[in-house]
């Protein structure tokens, strides 16, 4: 299985269709953090606007359906959410949190598959 298909198949258990356009906009920057940890620290240049550029958008859209997909897999499975940061959310994360985390999340799950 891909990175790719693993990052779908983690929203999908988080409530996360391919309906939502932020899904494919989620795997993309989800991809760009796992490539270089480091574009979370310019979040908007390095990751937003390359997502932004590939799917044929806004930056601002990319942000925005970004933060829908996150507000709506911490409704549906809020507790899946806090599993795969290791540690308790009491709110939903912000954007780049939720990017963070669920690259962490593939890079501990590909590393354990690889052992």
């Amino acid at each position: 299985m891909t990175i790719e298909e693993q990052i779908y198949a983690e929203l999908l258990v988080m409530g996360i269709t391919r309906r939502y356009r932020g899904c494919t906009q989620v795997c993309i920057a989800t991809v760009l953090a796992i490539q270089d940890a480091e574009r979370l620290h310019d979040i908007t240049e390095q990751i937003y606007e390359v997502v932004a550029s590939r799917c044929g958008t806004r930056v601002s859209n990319v942000e925005r359906n970004i933060r829908t997909v996150c507000q709506r897999a911490w409704r549906i499975n809020r507790k899946r959410m806090s599993e795969l940061a290791g540690y308790p959310l009491y709110a939903p994360p912000a954007v780049s949190d939720f990017i963070s985390i669920l690259a962490a999340h593939m890079q501990r799950t590909q590393h354990t598959a690889d052992v």
